[in-house]
């Protein structure tokens, strides 16, 4: 037996990957190249994104989500609509913002009277102030609309310093404002969070909770090498590019051999793993708006009779 085959240390010790799911940095993208800019930047590389885009508008943080098509709107967005108000809208971000982003983590907080979340970018100073902005915008449009009326956030915590432009904070996040905060928290009175959503659908409400909490026990799953796997084939995927195993080993500095291995020992193989990520996007990419076709497309079918017949596989082995 060949000596390497012998020895799993790891000779590099590869930093842990955080992604952002959704189609953010695809809307940035488009945001770009509607002002002439170039198409050589890496779409999960926020950051960068996030920084061409602030050479146009330096508020972009703030005025990107309007952006957003309803197709580019997460399932956990549209999940709001169905909701009975507000604070169960909020509530639902809570539960499952892990399957929106690994980047972040949101908390409900609660006092006298008000109530709303508390967020945490994982994040460099600059993405951290990008990203809670357009979460702060992202959930107070999303409110208002399912509302069908203004919700305006009693009190806004930032901890970013008061950056130049922050006169654009008022028309979307109101008139309290705090800069250099302790923490990110956006909160809204009682009263509004209790308003009842018009366009409430308890029976949707409840279906697309029971698929996200069959999500949420396939991430938390996914730990260990297998996490960092379906991490490496989720965002080829969302980037249209098919992984193989060897590419995934290469990645994570290992032989493939020992990469078959370690899925081993968490009692999965490739392909196993592969239709695991296949059938959490495929939900996803559905509830998007995508087509067939296109789902089968991005999922690395080459038709949409070979898609159809693996989503049978999905529904027995998943």
């Amino acid at each position: 037996m060949r000596s390497e085959d012998k020895n799993d240390v790891e000779v590099v010790k590869t930093p842990i990957q955080r992604y952002h799911h959704g189609p953010l940095g695809k809307v940035l993208q488009r945001f770009l190249q509607e002002r002439g800019g170039r198409q050589d930047f890496d779409l999960i590389a926020l950051e960068q994104l996030w920084q061409r885009a602030a050479q146009h508008d330096p508020a972009i943080g703030l005025h990107l989500f309007p952006f957003f098509t309803r197709q580019d709107w997460h399932v956990l967005s549209c999940l709001g609509f169905f909701a009975a108000d507000a604070a169960q809208s909020l509530a639902s971000w809570e539960r499952y913002q892990v399957l929106a982003s690994s980047l972040d983590s949101i908390r409900g907080v609660h006092a006298d009277g008000i109530a709303g979340v508390a967020m945490k970018v994982d994040a460099s100073a600059d993405l951290e102030r990008y990203m809670v902005e357009h979460y702060m915008t992202m959930a107070t449009t999303q409110v208002s609309a399912a509302l069908g009326t203004q919700l305006v956030p009693v009190r806004v915590c930032l901890r970013h310093p008061r950056p130049r432009y922050w006169e654009a904070y008022r028309p979307l996040l109101g008139e309290y404002l705090e800069f250099s905060a302790e923490e990110n928290q956006l909160w809204f009175s009682c009263e509004d969070l209790a308003l009842p959503n018009p366009g409430s659908n308890e029976g949707m409400f409840e279906v697309v909770c029971c698929e996200l909490d069959r999500r949420l026990v396939q991430h938390k799953r996914q730990g260990g090498m297998a996490g960092r796997v379906a991490e490496q084939v989720r965002a080829g995927m969302l980037e249209g590019v098919q992984v193989t195993l060897e590419d995934v080993a290469e990645q994570l500095h290992l032989t493939a051999r020992t990469l078959r291995r370690r899925l081993q020992e968490q009692d999965l193989n490739f392909r196993q793993l592969l239709d695991q990520v296949r059938a959490e996007l495929d939900q996803y990419l559905t509830l998007q708006g995508l087509s067939r076709a296109l789902v089968a497309e991005r999922l690395g079918y080459s038709d949409t009779a070979a898609y159809l017949h693996a989503r049978k596989r999905w529904v027995l082995d998943v």
